[in-house]
């Protein structure tokens, strides 16, 4: 079974190991760091040796301090007046190893540690059997029982149109009505009126029938098409013709199926041919002879 406390410490004895190296490297290089020689001495003590390897000068003879004296004035007569020199750079301080430094280097090898930690840990849950199921547990004890439940014992409509249900613990329960009350009696409709005049015209312009009708002083007019054929003319050219007019064009009598402008001919929707134009009657020339007819012979 996969315990996450020994995981922690086992991931923190990883660590501890991986930054241990780290750690070390760090003493190592403070006590470098103070370990470090002054290089002052160091030139000193150099300087000492080369000028205790130069030979010793033999003695020399005294010399004249007046005539030592007036060739060095004379010297220093001839040297001309030396002027300031340019200040020099400024040398560059030293370098030295801080904490900062080496956290580069600690978080590297951390993230490293964490990484193999991560597979490591990936591998051994893979590695895990898979769990399998437990042995069915003991038959557990009775439980207490249970309160008995409510049952509907009866139902009943009161007076005012609700109904009443009784259960099996004696509580009548009220589930509201359940019958309705008779409605409020309507209100009393208006007068009818009667038909004081009545008239049916025919519109021969508009082919149509008119109905006027009047009542109570108020007057009403319905038309409707009057329907069947109705005469027209001659058709022309600019002819409006309406629905169900008659129109002779060619000698053909035609009909309008709606209303249109157009032409009559057998091809147009427009129209229907209800006489077609007849054949032009013979000429008959008879030849009258002058006198009575020959008579008859009958025999020999």
């Amino acid at each position: 079974m996969f315990d996450p406390e020994l995981f922690g410490q086992a991931m923190g004895e990883e660590i501890r190991k991986a930054v241990a190296p780290l750690l070390s490297e760090i003493s190592e290089l403070k006590t470098q760091l103070a370990q470090r020689p002054d290089f002052t001495a160091l030139v000193a003590q150099e300087v000492a040796k080369a000028v205790a390897a130069v030979p010793v000068p033999a003695d020399g003879k005294d010399c004249d301090m007046e005539v030592v004296q007036t060739m060095v004035t004379a010297a220093v007569k001839a040297l001309p007046v030396p002027k300031d020199g340019n200040d020099g750079e400024n040398g560059r301080d030293g370098r030295s190893v801080t904490i900062e430094d080496l956290q580069p280097l600690i978080a590297s090898a951390v993230k490293s540690v964490r990484d193999e930690s991560a597979d490591a840990v990936a591998a051994a849950i893979k590695a895990l059997p898979v769990p399998k199921d437990g042995e069915p547990g003991l038959k557990g004890d009775p439980g207490e029982k249970g309160a008995d439940g409510i049952g509907l014992a009866g139902a009943m409509i009161d007076r005012d149109g609700a109904l009443l249900v009784t259960l099996t613990n004696g509580t009548v329960k009220s589930l509201g009505p359940v019958v309705g009350k008779d409605g409020k009696d309507g209100t009393d409709g208006a007068d009818g009126m009667s038909l004081d005049a009545f008239d049916l015209t025919y519109l021969e312009e508009t082919h149509e029938v008119a109905i006027k009708a009047a009542c109570a002083g108020r007057t009403k007019e319905v038309r409707f098409p009057a329907g069947g054929l109705r005469p027209g003319s001659y058709w022309r050219e600019g002819t409006k013709a309406k629905a169900c007019e008659a129109w002779v064009h060619d000698g053909s009598l035609w009909i309008a199926t709606k209303d249109t402008s157009g032409k009559p001919q057998a091809q147009s929707e427009d129209w229907i041919i209800a006489a077609r134009k007849g054949r032009d009657g013979e000429s008959i020339v008879k030849t009258i002879q002058a006198g009575p007819p020959a008579p008859i012979k009958l025999g020999r």
